[in-house]
This record gives C-alpha cells, structure tokens and sequence, in this order.
C-alpha cells in the first residue's frame, strides 16, 4: 500500500500521542522534530527553563556563600585586629604600672622616714595653710601679676599646672580649648561638678576595697570592666592619722579620711577615695636613690620636683606628682583628675 505524506505523518502522530501522555521522554532529536500537541508546550517550556536555571542558581548560590565567607573573614580579621590592639594596650599599661608590693612593716618604716622630711623654704604647705587660707584666682587677676610665693596659697592653680600652657589649667581641658580666664573664673560649683564628671571615669567598673580573698592581698589591674578590679589600701603610703597630725588637722569626720597630693591635704569621701587610689594604681613609682625621700608637705612644680630630686625629664603627656607622700609618674588623664581632686577637696 502507497502511503502520502499526510497520512504518514497522521499515522506518527497517533503513535506518538500515547507515549507522550504517559510522561516517558523521547531523544532530543525526535522532539525537535515535532509538532508540540496544545496543552503540553507548557510542561516541556517548564522542564527546559528548570535545566536552563539550574546552573545559575547554583552560581548565585556559590556568589552568596562567597560572599558571606568573606564577610566572615573580615569580621573575623577586625577582631583580632581589636584584639592585638587591646592586647598592646594591656602590655603598655604593665610597662607603665611597676608598682612594688610593701610589707605593712616596710610601709611603717618608709612612712615614718618621711614624715621626718622637711620642705623647701617657701614651698611647704603646713606653714602656708597656717598663715593664709586658700583662695581661688579670679578673672580680674592676670597670672604674670601673682608674686610666685603666693600663687600656692590659690588652690584652683596647683603647683603641678601652675608652669602648663596655659597655666593653672588641667591638660585635658586646655586641649579642649578652655583659656587660663575662663578657668579661673569658675566658682566652687563649677569646679566640683568639672571633678565629679571626670570622677566617673574611675568609678565605672567593679571595685573592691582591699582583698577578702587571702593574707597576700594582690592587687588585680583589669581592663576587661566586666571583671572586678582590687584595689588594695596598703598601697598609699600615709594613713589619714598620719595626714591629719602633719597639718594638725582635727580627725577626718566618720566615712571620710584625708590624702596628701602635691603638699595639699584633701578630705575625701568613700567615692572619692576609691578615685584616688584608682589613679594611684595607674601610677608609675619613680624610683629614687637609696636613701631619699619626699618631703610630703612640700608643693613643687614639674621643674623644681626634677631640679630638688634629679629627675628625668618625662615625655609628653605624663606627669610628676607626689601622692601621700610618694613621688609618681602619671598620664594626662589620671595626672588632671589628680589635680582635680585637690582643688574640689582641698582643706581650707
């Protein structure tokens, strides 16, 4: 039998038409070569689009996980970046703090050593609270204008700032831009509300008085603030007893007690005292020669403590002071809040 092509091609159809609705796939070749029957074209279009997006879903997947892997190395590189700069600052700081542990028997022996050293003439403190109260300057009166004697007897112009630039201003407010004329043109409120805000800076983490812990009673300096922080009270060298008999001054009212900075005796609170020895703790002790000791009631300035003790001169940003009668090196920081404490506190 001769067949035409119309009914050939009607004959292949109708084969194929079963195959098709059973779901069984045919080569490539015979489906190019097809007519797509109306309602299956949608099927095909979507397995076709599925083979056609499957490889650029998985390379937006990989671009995803690439991404987020890199993110995850940068986090991971800022960290330890963070961490070696804590890391270096913890290791500048113990290279700062050489405090040497004292028996209370070297304590008693030191302290009474000198308490039998006398100031230079001019400079000591027990005489000059005996003869003038204190005073504050005011803005009416020009630094150059005060006799260099005198300018101990003004307690917003302590010894230690009185040759700054500009003088008598602590070193972080200067950089603030705060003028010698407006310094002294602050009142007691003023000043004390200036001491009390950088007061906070030393009371913010955990800290314990002493060390319940053991006889041994270490000292723990601790950057982390989630960790508590000892300070140990042996570690001041005059007791407040002591302090108060110097200047002949009544005992220190109940929860209070006095300090000794730079030749001016500071009556503190239990907060205020906790911020002393804080500082006292961030402190380097300079060491002297055999033999010699500060005069505690002495007030000097950074150059009369170097030239009278033959001292170094220190870089920038760090500071002579002399706390309860032992002389220190401190930073900036610590070295105003210093100051700050014996102008707010100072006895008068």
């Amino acid at each position: 039998m001769k067949f035409t092509p119309l009914a050939c091609a009607t004959i292949l159809a109708c084969a194929v038409a079963p195959v098709l609705n059973a779901g069984v796939a045919l080569p490539s070749a015979t489906m190019s070569s097809l007519t797509v029957p109306m309602g299956q074209d949608s099927q095909i279009v979507k397995i076709k689009n599925d083979k056609e997006k499957g490889p650029k879903k998985a390379k937006k997947e990989k671009h995803k996980k690439d991404k987020h892997g890199k993110k995850e190395k940068k986090h991971k590189k800022k960290h330890e970046k963070q961490a070696k700069k804590l890391e270096k600052k913890l290791e500048k700081h113990d290279k700062v703090k050489v405090k040497v542990k004292r028996s209370r028997e070297d304590r008693s022996r030191i302290s009474s050593e000198i308490l039998e050293v006398r100031a230079p003439e001019g400079r000591d403190m027990s005489v000059l609270l005996g003869a003038v109260p204190l005073a504050l300057l005011g803005s009416q009166i020009a630094f150059a204008d005060v006799p260099e004697d005198k300018r101990l007897t003004y307690r917003n112009c302590p010894p230690g700032l009185a040759k700054m630039d500009p003088p008598c201003v602590p070193p972080g407010l200067a950089k603030k831009g705060v003028t010698y004329e407006e310094w002294v043109a602050y009142d007691d409120e003023q000043l004390d509300a200036i001491y009390l805000d950088q007061r906070t800076e030393f009371l913010d983490r955990d800290i314990v008085i002493g060390d319940e812990r053991g006889p041994d009673r270490d000292v723990v300096v601790e950057e982390d603030a989630n960790r508590y922080v000892v300070l140990d009270d042996d570690t001041l060298l005059l007791s407040s007893e002591q302090i108060a008999s110097l200047y002949d001054l009544r005992p220190a009212p109940a929860g209070k007690r006095y300090a000794l900075i730079d030749g001016q005796p500071v009556l503190l609170t239990q907060e205020d005292y906790t911020s002393l020895l804080r500082i006292n703790e961030l402190a380097r002790v300079e060491n002297l020669p055999e033999g010699v000791r500060i005069a505690p009631t002495a007030a000097l300035t950074q150059n009369e403590l170097r030239q009278t003790y033959k001292l170094p001169q220190l870089e920038t940003g760090n500071n002579y002071a002399v706390v309860n009668g032992e002389l220190v090196t401190l930073q900036d920081s610590a070295f105003e809040t210093l100051q700050l404490i014996r102008i707010a506190r100072a006895i008068f």
